[in-house]
């Protein structure tokens, strides 16, 4: 196992240990602006067929890619937006509210994979470009879980959630996603609009409100 593998083993257990002593507390993940390939895409944007491994994150397979695009709105365009591995069924890119009113996209807010209104956006990549009709959301707040800390909270996969943030701007947040699968690692997710309102970072702890 390399050094970044044993990084994210000995969290892995850190997590594992805090949520056994409380399920209802969880770390956060601050998501930035980012997008997720289908094959036939990235092989459009780069020439080459698999995106190679920059940095893994927290839920088990995914990572950050060494690959970035270009995009471009309306209003102007964005370099160096990280494409994350591995590829999807769909090209979906993912921006804060800010992002979207800087490309002048009307972006709706949605949950992964939720593209029937998503907006347009055109892509360049080193090899190519491509214009997707649909493809542009500002991601819902969800909260990644498996299916035994779901059951420790009384929860089951699509309930939603209210959550508590502590510090000198926290706050209560409603309307947070539960997505429920077997490989997944408690974690919560919001976007950088939302994590600067709350003065809430990557790898701090906030609590679920028990049903």
């Amino acid at each position: 196992m390399n050094e970044a593998g044993l990084i994210t083993l000995i969290a892995d257990r850190v997590v594992s240990r805090l949520m056994e002593a409380d399920p209802s507390r969880v770390i956060v993940g601050i998501s930035n602006r980012h997008i997720h390939l289908c094959d036939a895409d990235f092989r459009t944007l780069f020439g080459y067929d698999t995106p190679r491994v920059k940095k893994m994150v927290r839920q088990h397979g995914e990572f950050a890619a060494e690959e970035t695009v270009t995009l471009h709105g309306p209003k102007g365009s964005m370099p160096r937006i990280r494409v994350m591995g591995p590829n999807r069924a769909q090209t979906q890119v993912e921006l804060s509210q800010t992002d979207a009113h800087a490309l002048g996209v009307k972006a709706p807010v949605a949950q992964s994979g939720q593209l029937s209104a998503a907006a347009p956006i055109t892509i360049e990549g080193p090899a190519g470009r491509i214009s997707l009709d649909h493809a542009v959301i500002i991601a819902g707040r969800h909260i990644h879980m498996g299916p035994g800390d779901a059951r420790a909270l009384g929860l089951v996969d699509q309930d939603f959630v209210s959550v508590r943030f502590g510090g000198r701007r926290g706050g209560t947040l409603d309307n947070f996603l539960v997505r429920v699968k077997d490989s997944y690692i408690p974690e919560l997710h919001l976007d950088t609009d939302e994590g600067n309102a709350l003065g809430v970072r990557t790898g701090d702890w906030v609590t679920i409100c028990r049903k």
